[in-house]
């Protein structure tokens, strides 16, 4: 079978700036071959790297690189740079190193390409136009999906209701124009995307068929601008169980489950566990949750656990104000982020728990109140009830970590909030209030 072509997403950059955060972040699963392939290069102190630990640990079936004391990769040196790759060479690197931040999906008889913003780098569109990075991605897919892979199947609309690729491909096409183009605000536009995608929900199966959808789809739309035709947004605030599934969401994307972390023992989980239940009952002051690294490297600040950081953390009540939510600088980051997670089918399917189309896009919509809400929380803490770019920024490259990777997030229940909150109406209520 031919290797399939790879899709790239557009307007969009990306080059490493050496911040770390990804060697700090994640715990780095490689295979046998690839654990024969360090064992190799025959490691020792004098290389700079630790010898009071093994630098390879066992994960399950698997195996994954260890860490320092710090949190650090074994491998990662005090300029924030590889060992290996310094060393031997960016391909003696494992394949999750070197396919980071990038994600390779199968699609029909196309391999996508998303990236993941949970890079800052990614987040602020830094670095070489990833256009130009065909041959380099296209190496790296070749790697990740094999040339004689069998195309998966293609999620559902939603549960029960099947479409073929074509019409997947449509779909995105739809969604993805309604979004960027238009001279009003980004929310009124997902809204309307919004409204569009329940109305798609409630049609008879037979208006779904290949030979109907493109006749529906203009016609929903229309209904969606009639619905909504300028950027004066209801005013609906959510529900108290509409915002309490919401901020329990929030948590999990918050939730970053480090090295360091699985080493808190019971008491670290008790932590975290505490954490949520506030974030449920959403009285008091927000827990203070430490930044990432690389969040904290790109956007200088914020955030450990220390008292005087407590001290300085907002109550929900407060975020639940208005923190101007909505302009041009915010709508293009938003823009460029929805884009590329639909270009790159990294919202549905199996590249994203296994969800429906609609679920997930839907998931991907509750992303725009997240991050705002989460940006809100860096403003406020700093004293501010203005949000700005950078906080924007940074939030999203917080709770983008998660989406799509935290098993929390593909269970039966998460999947079920995002279910319930579609049927309450109040995933459109979430993202107007907290785009104010």
């Amino acid at each position: 079978m031919a290797r399939p072509g790879v899709i790239l997403p557009i307007l969009q950059n990306w080059s490493c700036h050496n911040c770390g955060g990804c060697c700090r972040e994640h715990q780095i699963v490689i295979t046998a071959e690839e654990k024969n392939r360090i064992d190799k290069q025959k490691w020792t102190g004098a290389d700079g790297v630790a010898d009071d630990r093994p630098l390879i640990v066992a994960h399950g079936a698997d195996f994954r690189l260890n860490h320092q004391a710090d949190g650090a990769c074994v491998f990662l040196d005090e300029r924030g740079l590889c060992r290996i790759h310094s060393k031997f060479g960016e391909a003696a690197k494992p394949l999750a190193c070197r396919a980071y931040p990038y994600a390779v999906h199968p699609s029909g008889n196309s391999v996508t390409v998303s990236l993941r913003f949970s890079c800052p780098s990614v987040v602020q569109n830094l670095g070489q136009p990833v256009a130009q990075q065909r041959q380099t991605l296209e190496a790296l897919a070749g790697e990740i999906v094999p040339s004689n892979y069998r195309a998966p199947n293609t999620p559902p609309l939603y549960p029960g209701q099947p479409i073929i690729w074509s019409d997947v491909m449509r779909l995105l096409a739809f969604i993805e124009r309604g979004l960027s183009v238009g001279a009003v605000s980004f929310a009124t536009r997902l809204l309307r995307v919004l409204t569009w995608i329940d109305l798609l929900e409630k049609a008879a199966p037979e208006a779904i068929s290949n030979e109907q959808l493109g006749n529906l789809l203009p016609v929903l739309h229309e209904a969606s601008v009639r619905a909504q035709p300028d950027d004066h947004l209801p005013l609906v605030k959510p529900t108290g169980l509409g915002r309490i599934m919401f901020r329990q969401w929030v948590a999990q994307l918050l939730r970053h489950d480090t090295d360091v972390t699985a080493r808190g023992g019971f008491m670290g989980r008790m932590h975290l566990l505490g954490d949520g239940l506030r974030f449920t009952l959403g009285r008091g002051r927000v827990p203070a949750m430490a930044d990432p690294i690389s969040v904290r490297v790109a956007f200088s600040g914020g955030s450990t656990t220390t008292s005087e950081a407590i001290a300085a953390m907002p109550t929900f009540s407060q975020l639940e104000n208005e923190f101007g939510g909505r302009n041009a600088e915010f709508d293009e980051l938003f823009v460029r982020y929805f884009r590329v997670k639909l270009q790159g089918l990294h919202f549905c399917g199996r590249a994203f728990y296994d969800m429906p189309f609609i679920d997930g896009f839907r998931s991907l919509a509750l992303m725009y109140p997240a991050t705002l809400w989460v940006a809100r929380m860096r403003a406020a803490r700093d004293g501010r009830m203005t949000i700005s770019l950078p906080d924007v920024q940074a939030a999203l490259a917080t709770i983008d970590h998660n989406f799509g990777y935290s098993p929390a997030l593909g269970m039966a229940g998460a999947k079920k909030r995002i279910q319930q909150l579609a049927r309450m109406q109040q995933i459109s209520a979430l993202c107007s209030w907290y785009s104010r």
